[in-house]
């Protein structure tokens, strides 16, 4: 494949790591089902640096839980949908980031969804945890995605690199 633009390269890239990611979440399952512990284990034991893959809060595959939990699991897929969504709605070497309150704005139900079960003004649920992180994690791809092309454009003319 050939890309024109720095810009393209990068989003391209961005795009196959977060597939990869999510991939990576459900093999861990995967892998235990089809009795490749050792493998399965090393996906989990990787994960659980980032999330405390608690199974009650986490969603099953296969008779096993994902390698994360659900609202991690919400903010890895939202980001993955964000990076889709991304080209309709910005153009890929744009380099400014969005207003912080437009991520803050998409935060706060993650935060409320969260706060609202940590004092118990209200049972969250899976879904609940999975949709306000998807929310979360869609944000997010507005400010990665900026940034990330900027950095390899100073990177690119610093080292004189050719994509």
């Amino acid at each position: 494949m050939r890309f024109h633009t720095r810009a393209q390269f990068v989003y391209a890239a961005l795009l196959a790591s977060a597939l990869g990611w999510l991939g990576l979440i459900f093999a861990a399952p995967w892998l235990m089902a089809e009795h490749h512990y050792t493998s399965g284990l090393l996906v989990y034991g990787s994960f659980a640096a980032i999330c405390h893959q608690m199974p009650e809060r986490s969603f099953h595959w296969l008779g096993y839980p994902l390698a994360v939990c659900a609202r991690c699991l919400g903010i890895y897929a939202g980001f993955l949908l964000g990076l889709a969504a991304y080209p309709l709605a910005r153009r890929l070497d744009e380099e400014t980031i969005p207003a912080r309150w437009w991520l803050l704005a998409a935060s706060a139900p993650m935060a409320a969804d969260f706060a609202g079960g940590a004092t118990g003004l209200f049972t969250n649920t899976g879904v609940s945890r999975a949709a306000t992180g998807m929310l979360a994690g869609a944000a997010v791809a507005f400010y990665i995605l900026p940034g990330l092309v900027a950095v390899f454009r100073d990177r690119a003319l610093s080292f004189k690199l050719k994509v």
